[in-house]
């Protein structure tokens, strides 16, 4: 099997500093799409332990695992090499926009990471659009190990955080701890848009 090792020119501490910065991007996309070790190694057909080992660049892995992690993650394979790119001012224009695919895109929700070019940031944004669902439908339960900050830009939505409820309108902004289960939902039968900040522990 080809690994990215066999590729990389220099010596065998460059190698290891690509693995590392690899490592790193895996690390910090999966943690932008709030995804735990086992849901991306289950994702990607590898182990939980592996998957750990690869982020921590304790392996060098066959391109083809690096290859199905970034597809798993909604990224090209080279956005996992550009974690040594530093700057002080990131600008992503309306058209680079990355659609990610997350695990409640099954409940209407549709994510646009908004901070992928900002390597080793505190929090992730995401501009997230709610798409209308069956009213039959039960409004998403998810749990998150971090904070989150919504602010809604259009349409309403029904948030649920653990047995309240709230129904946000444009301009109404709203915090919370993620661990209690929430969700919304968009109303009336029409999208609604909002921008999300999470802040991962």
């Amino acid at each position: 099997m080809l690994k990215y090792a066999d590729f990389a020119e220099g010596s065998q501490g460059e190698s290891l500093q690509i693995e590392r910065i690899i490592g790193r991007q895996i690390r910090e996309f999966r943690r932008a799409r709030g995804l735990k070790l086992e849901e991306l190694a289950h994702s990607c057909g590898i182990s939980k332990a592996l998957l750990s080992k690869i982020e921590n660049a304790k392996v060098s892995s066959p391109i083809s695992t690096y290859s199905n992690i970034s597809s798993a993650l909604g990224v090209n394979f080279g956005d996992l090499l550009r974690g040594e790119e530093k700057t002080g001012c990131v600008v992503i224009r309306r058209d680079e926009r990355k659609l990610v695919s997350r695990k409640r895109s099954a409940h209407g929700y549709q994510f646009e990471s908004l901070g992928y070019k900002w390597a080793d940031k505190k929090f992730n944004p995401f501009l997230l659009t709610y798409l209308p669902q069956p009213r039959k439908n039960p409004l998403p339960n998810f749990t998150f190990e971090g904070e989150e900050f919504i602010f809604l830009l259009e349409g309403e939505i029904e948030m649920l955080y653990g047995e309240d409820r709230y129904h946000l309108y444009p301009g109404d902004c709203i915090f919370l701890d993620g661990i209690i289960s929430h969700g919304g939902r968009a109303l009336r039968g029409k999208k609604a848009v909002a921008l999300l900040i999470s802040f991962p522990k």
